[in-house]
């Protein structure tokens, strides 16, 4: 019923007597109809989630979100169709020779790994047609149920169910993180949390005596660790053996051979998994009820405070844990039992304690996922003429890179964005401050002011303006948000406190362990030889003699006596003359 519906709803645009107007209200009539004839007139009316499908039969220019990181961040795995296809399947070749390494049998028994030192009880990768994507610890074969990531920019991970001796069907009932991680861009393995899979000595910590209340002990819990943020909806609970159970909304539609919809729960349902558009906009079915009634669903922009708006994102893109308990890693209110997920709009402070990883200066992140308080650090959410907003950089519903937007209206003016050419700064920060002689109409017809444009943005650098380039001079977000932590490996997550990290810091933290600086992580330190400094040799130790020599010499030009940016640690930044 599902798939003759929504193909019903999708062909009504292809009836060429009838007006876009016409259209528009026949599928929100089918849309209603669905959900009253799958649901019912209560459940529909008990604002109930409904699945983006629905959602996109009429707003049919968000389509762009089905190919987004949100909706392809997990994949199911019990098929190989989607073998080597980004986003879509899993992408896991150490020896780049084109086939998944689960397909191959990668055995890290095998082979040397960071998988040496629990050899003979190395992981196994396996695949067959019959049981799908597999991992082998020791005596147990865990069939993987779905992979995550695997968007060709940081990491894939996988996520098991663990076989029991006390169950039905010979598997743990929640699911668990594998010690599996393969980082993308090195195309290399490495353990994740092996502590959950060996002791001390190598030795597995699951037999083929392991029970649930076992794993329940001593796994890591997808369900409890990760499924808040992920899920669009949310329920979660511990069952009587001690394992705890997520639960996410049903998917009322969805197209059959979609990769990225799960049977969570065993009932032969697929749930949605990923993260929808009523993740952000709230449950659709009232807004469906009220054909496309705009009172009946969220709108983050019109009806929300900016404050609002970004704890929406912030609500994922943090890093800390439920309370009061710190039971779950994502925000969720152990005393009332519900999610912020659920609660769009309240406070996020209630749902969670911030547990931000920060180089020792206190600001600067060492780790991903935690945005929000980065952003929190700047200037911009308080920003007096301008409270400025996630969305206004992101488009969760677009394809493009980091989901940076591709147009602003400003003072009007429409303005085409990119971030390597600086437009997308250049859009709003054009007739203020260093940029106040550029006008919007300038940044709109960038090719026409080019010119113009590199001459003040060259002012305001000191560097050549070529943002364009690989290495990108003056290109604002290599300053304003360097690469200094860490997802899959070190330096492949960009800051969001947009503070273009001084010189000074590196010399201030010496005894804490030392830390970058905006000009050494992205250009500088990989240019020592050029100004007679010596080699470098860890990419992150910053206390080695190269790092001080460095920091040094880059202090003459952006420091407490900078020729070119004159600026102390703690104090207001001065543009030297």
């Amino acid at each position: 019923m599902k798939r003759t519906l929504l193909f019903a709803v999708v062909t009504l645009s292809f009836v060429p007597q009838l007006s876009a107007a016409k259209v528009d209200e026949y599928k929100a009539r089918a849309m209603a109809d669905i959900l009253l004839r799958y649901y019912g007139q209560s459940a529909a009316e008990s604002k109930m989630y409904v699945g983006s499908e629905m959602c996109l039969a009429c707003h049919e220019d968000e389509v762009g979100w089905r190919e987004s990181l949100h909706a392809t961040a997990f994949k199911v795995t019990d098929t190989s169709a989607f073998s080597m296809q980004i986003k879509h399947g899993v992408v896991v070749d150490y020896n780049q020779n084109g086939i998944d390494d689960f397909v191959e049998g990668l055995d890290f028994n095998q082979i040397s790994s960071a998988f040496d030192k629990y050899k003979p009880n190395a992981p196994i990768l396996k695949y067959d047609d019959q049981n799908g994507y597999q991992i082998q610890v020791g005596e147990l074969t865990m069939p993987v149920k779905f992979a995550y990531g695997g968007s060709g920019y940081w990491k894939q991970r996988f996520v098991v169910r663990i076989p029991v001796t006390d169950r039905p069907d010979g598997l743990s009932a929640g699911h668990y993180m594998s010690p599996v991680q393969y980082n993308e861009k090195v195309h290399e393995y490495v353990p994740f949390h092996p502590e959950h899979w060996w002791d001390e000595n190598g030795q597995p910590l699951f037999n083929s005596n392991t029970t649930t209340k076992d794993v329940a002990a001593k796994g890591k819990s997808f369900d409890r660790g990760c499924a808040g943020c992920h899920f669009t909806g949310l329920a979660v609970w511990q069952d009587g053996n001690g394992e705890w159970r997520a639960q996410a909304p049903v998917a009322t539609l969805y197209f059959p051979n979609d990769p990225h919809y799960y049977d969570f729960n065993g009932d032969r349902i697929k749930e949605q998994i990923n993260t929808g558009c009523e993740r952000c906009h709230g449950p659709g079915s009232m807004h469906i009820l009220g054909r496309g009634d705009p009172e009946q669903i969220i709108n983050p922009k019109d009806d929300w405070t900016p404050e609002q708006a970004n704890a929406l994102c912030g609500s994922c893109h943090t890093r800390g844990k439920s309370v009061p308990g710190h039971t779950f890693d994502y925000p969720y209110d152990e005393t009332a039992k519900v999610a912020y997920a659920s609660a769009l709009g309240e406070d996020l402070d209630r749902f969670f304690d911030p547990a931000p990883g920060r180089w020792p200066d206190g600001v600067t992140p060492t780790k991903h996922r935690q945005q929000y308080l980065e952003f929190l650090e700047s200037n911009k959410p308080t920003f007096p003429f301008h409270k400025v907003t996630c969305f206004e950089c992101h488009d969760v519903h677009n394809t493009e890179e980091h989901h940076a937007v591709t147009e602003i209206e400003s003072d009007g003016v429409v303005i085409p964005t990119e971030v390597d050419n600086d437009t997308l700064c250049l859009a709003c920060h054009a007739t203020h401050g260093d940029f106040e002689t550029l006008t919007k109409e300038d940044i709109a017809n960038y090719e026409q002011n080019r010119d113009k444009i590199a001459k003040v943005v060259r002012a305001h650098t000191h560097h050549p303006y070529e943002p364009e380039r690989q290495l990108g001079l003056s290109r604002c977000i290599e300053c304003h948000m360097p690469k200094v932590a860490k997802s899959a490996v070190p330096y492949d997550i960009r800051s969001h406190t947009f503070e273009p990290i001084p010189p000074e810091k590196t010399l201030m933290y010496q005894d804490e362990g030392g830390m970058p600086n905006a000009c050494a992580v992205r250009c500088h330190r990989g240019l020592n030889p050029a100004f007679g400094l010596p080699e470098d040799t860890s990419l992150t130790n910053w206390t080695e003699p190269a790092d001080v020599s460095l920091a040094q010499w880059l202090m003459q030009y952006y420091g407490p006596d900078g020729i070119w940016w004159k600026h102390t640690v703690g104090e207001e930044h001065e543009e030297g003359q």
